[in-house]
């Protein structure tokens, strides 16, 4: 998830779309791979990716791995440098010249800025085929603050980050996938909180519940063109659990989890990359939980 609470909320939005040339997209070289490897190849297809630093960046990884073009955005202008310089530096290609990589500051709560980006992600590579929304945010006392302590302002904020934020992008990415590929699949980032309810953490889990029932309902308004599922992590290690963390001072909340451990942000990436690929053709409205077997 990007790094929300860190970055603040002075934006700079690149949303220019004068000098950027339309390209067409070859179709993929695959016929020399089984049916199960087609199923799972990315090659020339254009993903939207929002939040920078964590699952998101796992997923960035997974899907440029596998021959995707992807338009990046995060609130945090280091965390898109830092996802390009990854990209490109274990990108099996010795000539990788980031040319499958366009990159947008943006704070998702803007409407307008989500609207630009994906005209400009459209306008940059010819089309949508999907999407990852993995952008949130969590509360200055998550895991430590109840209901009756609540701060309406960060009540709002975090409906705004993680509700309407959300939603802009997939209503945004939807309409650009209907307009250009026909045809796609996009997933949302909900959480274990947003299938389960935990105390302390109202207002958080409230707005993942939210994510949920808008994955749910959207899936039956745009499929079958459009697929759209969720993945639930648990506890993930990622820049926003540290945060999440140092907020409860220093000690993560004890897990009734099968495996004894933290999930990593590329197990969470292989998830998402199952929901947005061939493979998972007849799966929508979906919330795939990557949580290690929570209270089994």
């Amino acid at each position: 998830m990007a790094k929300w609470m860190n970055a603040g909320y002075n934006t700079v939005y690149h949303h220019t779309i004068s000098h950027h040339i339309q390209r067409k997209i070859q179709p993929a070289n695959t016929h020399n791979r089984n049916p199960e490897e087609k199923k799972m190849t990315f090659e020339n297809k254009v993903y939207a990716i929002t939040g920078l630093a964590g699952i998101g960046l796992a997923v960035a990884k997974h899907l440029y791995a596998r021959g995707a073009r992807l338009s990046l955005a995060d609130i945090s202008a280091s965390a898109l440098q830092n996802a390009v310089s990854i990209l490109t530096t274990e990108s099996p290609d010795p000539n990788d010249n980031n040319d499958r990589i366009l990159t947008t500051e943006l704070d998702i709560t803007n409407r307008a800025a989500v609207d630009a980006w994906i005209t400009r992600t459209t306008i940059h590579f010819g089309r949508l085929d999907g999407a990852a929304n993995m952008a949130g945010a969590i509360g200055r006392k998550h895991g430590v603050g109840a209901l009756l302590d609540q701060d309406d302002d960060e009540w709002d904020m975090l409906l705004r980050v993680n509700m309407s934020g959300t939603m802009y992008c997939l209503r945004a990415e939807v309409r650009a996938i209907l307009a250009t590929a026909g045809t796609g699949s996009i997933v949302n980032a909900a959480s274990i909180q947003g299938v389960r309810g935990f105390a302390l953490h109202a207002a958080y889990s409230a707005t993942k519940h939210g994510v949920v029932g808008l994955t749910r309902s959207v899936a039956k308004e745009v499929g079958p063109a459009i697929r759209v599922n969720a993945v639930a992590p648990g506890s993930i290690q990622t820049p926003l659990l540290d945060k999440a963390v140092e907020i409860q001072g220093g000690k993560l909340n004890a897990m009734p989890t099968v495996f004894p451990r933290l999930g990593t942000a590329e197990e969470v990436a292989e998830s998402v990359g199952f929901l947005l690929s061939d493979a998972s053709s007849y799966t929508t409205g979906q919330v795939l939980s990557v949580d290690g077997g929570w209270d089994p």
